[in-house]
């Protein structure tokens, strides 16, 4: 990347702390290591010390960088201001699917990405049970485990495996998405978007449906779909924004633009 550190050295980085710090803490949590943000939203030792960490090396890396860690931007929301600004930002998420990983399921990801000028300009995805890594640049294209990855955007709707995250939405887009679930194939949720996204990488996921997009959480995701050849938008057609946190419109990420259109008319019932 011109300007911005390897993304490689960056990777190492991401590793690094994940192996250092979440993984050593699986499955060996102590009931005093584990508290709540909110009912239902935990937070753990391992979250706080994996985001210390990567504040370290990446702030390392790039000198006058901003730290975005969602575990500090819950405790300031104002944070995100930064991303409009002119300095480059990380957005950090420690522990993607928090309630997985402190309910000892193996379905958790450590995920960055590089702001600048409000625009993603790289992002990170790293499983480090099955040590399996994601990255893209901006215009470099989407690469899981040293593979360059280009999505097949041709698979039959029927045969679309995917991932509805309907709590919280209108009980009339829910009900018509039950009634369409014969058009489609399989459903499942993971609780853990990054997972999610590798999912689709790897040609076992096609499509997902959130309605919150906080960005430690889609940011990376957005830009190594895109890199790869998938189609993201909301249903009412605008396009994912990292500074757009609540929107009345739910975002599809899907394989490709066609499998997009597709969905949203079959699925969810809109011409």
């Amino acid at each position: 990347m011109s300007g911005w550190p390897d993304v490689e050295t960056v990777g190492a980085a991401v590793r690094q702390a994940a192996q250092s710090e979440a993984l050593p803490r699986f499955q060996s949590l102590q009931a005093h290591e584990i508290t709540e943000k909110t009912p239902g939203d935990p937070l753990t030792i391992a979250d706080l010390e994996t985001e210390r960490a990567l504040e370290r090396s990446l702030g390392a890396l790039l000198p006058g960088s901003v730290m975005l860690g969602e575990e500090a931007v819950s405790e300031d929301p104002g944070r995100l201001a930064a991303l409009r600004g002119d300095r480059p930002c990380w957005l950090i998420d420690p522990i993607d699917g928090t309630l997985n990983y402190a309910s000892g399921v193996p379905l958790f990801a450590t995920m960055v990405a590089l702001v600048a000028g409000g625009e993603v300009v790289a992002g990170w995805i790293y499983d480090c049970v099955h040590d399996s890594m994601a990255t893209a640049e901006k215009g470099g294209g989407a690469w899981l485990d040293g593979e360059r990855v280009r999505l097949d955007g041709e698979v039959p709707l029927a045969r679309q495996a995917g991932c509805l995250h309907l709590s919280g939405y209108d009980r009339e887009l829910a009900a018509t998405a039950a009634r369409n679930f014969d058009a489609v194939g399989p459903l499942l949720v993971l609780h853990c978007a990054g997972l999610e996204y590798q999912m689709m990488l790897r040609g076992r996921l096609h499509y997902a449906l959130y309605l919150r997009t906080n960005p430690w959480d889609h940011a990376p995701g957005q830009l190594i779909l895109a890199e790869a050849g998938g189609h993201s938008a909301r249903l009412d057609r605008s396009p994912y924004d990292v500074n757009v946190i609540e929107h009345p419109s739910p975002m599809v990420t899907a394989i490709g633009q066609g499998a997009w259109r597709d969905l949203r008319r079959v699925l969810f019932g809109m011409a």
